[in-house]
């Protein structure tokens, strides 16, 4: 066999094909290109970083395509041609994620079809299997505000300053968990009291720190720790300089909850949180929508979360506004 030449299913050892299932989950284990499927997701995914794909969507191509590739290490691309193949790739999808968040499924569908999709593109295949496959329906995710009080609580339960002006970066500024991730101490402007937000899409926004306490304990951590330009605020232990990665920054958020004691929250409901402050605070949406940098108010709306007690507010000052009126 040549160096170059690809080796099949049918040249494998027993140990050889049990090896490259172990290791099926790491993402640097490449040994399942070995396979005819291996070898076209592969290509695909090199297609992918040469049209400058995100590598956190790259990867996460790679650990499903790579299941497929080991769970169907005997066939080529052909035998998925539907619509056999659409009843393979929905087996396959429900064998691995039948249990999973309707997210995670849509994902993991949406990763398998630009798979195919490509084939059919590269003239490899004829039709795509999956695109058949419906995804499943989305459940709108129910939000909530946090309280002043809790919120305050998670803030001065932390250990460290770094962890304390972190949550107030989400829970008061309302930034997102990547846009936390990438805040470098150069973003910190602390004479001008701007902080430079790495958005989605790559878009960059200036907010004002405008809260006095944050200020102040951004400049004593900067101080305190001799923090560097290119260091990230928060940082996988003790590598300032690199970014810590997403789930990580999840069990961060966890742990930081569990100090606190208070009950576990999508890390998200911070930004809410600091929306429906401002907007409670001031009267102001659009107050609000600048703080949360959303492109239409209506977008801002969903972060609002008025209550049972702020309507009957709303009634007792309509009735003291008729009260007036008859007096007069």
């Amino acid at each position: 066999m040549s160096a170059g030449e690809r080796l099949t299913p049918s040249r494998l050892t027993a140990a050889e094909a049990a090896r490259i299932m172990r290791d099926a989950h790491r993402v640097r284990d490449k040994s399942y290109r070995r396979f005819p499927v291996g070898a076209e997701v592969g290509r695909y995914l090199r297609a992918l970083r040469w049209a400058d794909g995100a590598k956190n969507t790259i990867d996460t191509y790679e650990i499903v395509l790579r299941k497929l590739a080991i769970d169907h290490m005997d066939l080529e691309l052909g035998d998925f041609e539907p619509p056999i193949g659409t009843e393979r790739v929905a087996e396959f999808l429900h064998r691995h994620w039948a249990d999973a968040c309707p997210a995670t499924r849509a994902n993991r569908l949406h990763a398998v079809r630009s798979f195919f999709r490509w084939a059919v593109d590269e003239g490899r295949m004829a039709a795509n299997p999956a695109a058949a496959i419906k995804p499943p329906r989305a459940r709108q995710a129910e939000r909530h505000a946090h309280p002043r009080a809790e919120v305050r609580q998670i803030i001065t339960a932390q250990k460290t300053l770094r962890d304390q002006v972190a949550i107030q970066l989400l829970a008061r500024l309302g930034l997102r968990k990547n846009e936390l991730r990438l805040v470098r101490i150069k973003d910190i402007d602390l004479t001008a009291g701007l902080l430079t937000v790495h958005g989605k899409g790559g878009k960059q926004a200036i907010l004002p720190i405008g809260f006095k306490d944050l200020r102040e304990d951004l400049y004593l951590h900067i101080t305190a720790e001799r923090r560097q330009p290119d260091e990230y605020l928060v940082y996988p232990k003790t590598h300032r300089t690199r970014q810590m990665n997403a789930a990580s920054l999840h069990r961060w958020f966890k742990r930081a909850l569990e100090r606190a004691g208070v009950p576990d929250m999508p890390m998200h409901e911070l930004r809410h949180s600091a929306g429906d402050e401002i907007w409670r605070v001031t009267g102001d949406i659009v107050k609000a929508q600048q703080l949360l940098r959303h492109e239409s108010v209506a977008t801002t709306q969903i972060y609002l979360h008025p209550n049972r007690d702020d309507l009957e507010n709303a009634m007792r000052a309509v009735d003291e506004a008729w009260d007036a009126e008859e007096r007069n």
